[in-house]
């Protein structure tokens, strides 16, 4: 069996559609359901530009973090390849950064 490592990915959005951001996003997480489960994906999220001052507010986003688990960053991209975000043109993946990262202290 290969080596897993960690590896953090941050994808800026492209800013000028969140329309297709709110469209896709439900195809978005449907994509990452499989790989939260067999605890590929780790975290996943939104970046702000800041936090709401009210809950109601909507969330200004800058871009997606996400830490993933797996043996090459070529796996790691592949992944990020098929997710609906990529396709509807929501990531920037021009500016995505894919990351070796080493977690000190994990809960879960």
């Amino acid at each position: 069996m290969s080596q897993i490592y960690d590896w953090l990915v941050q994808i800026p959005i492209n800013a000028d559609d969140m329309e297709a951001w709110a469209e896709t996003r439900e195809a978005h997480l449907s994509h990452l359901k499989p790989y939260v489960l067999d605890r590929t994906v780790v975290f996943a999220g939104p970046t702000l530009s800041r936090h709401p001052k009210n809950p109601d507010d909507p969330l200004e986003i800058t871009g997606s973090v996400l830490m993933l688990r797996a043996g090459t960053e070529l796996e790691v991209r592949d992944i990020i390849a098929k997710n609906p975000f990529v396709e509807a043109g929501v990531w920037d993946m021009e500016r995505a950064l894919v990351q070796p990262f080493k977690c000190g202290v994990r809960t879960a």
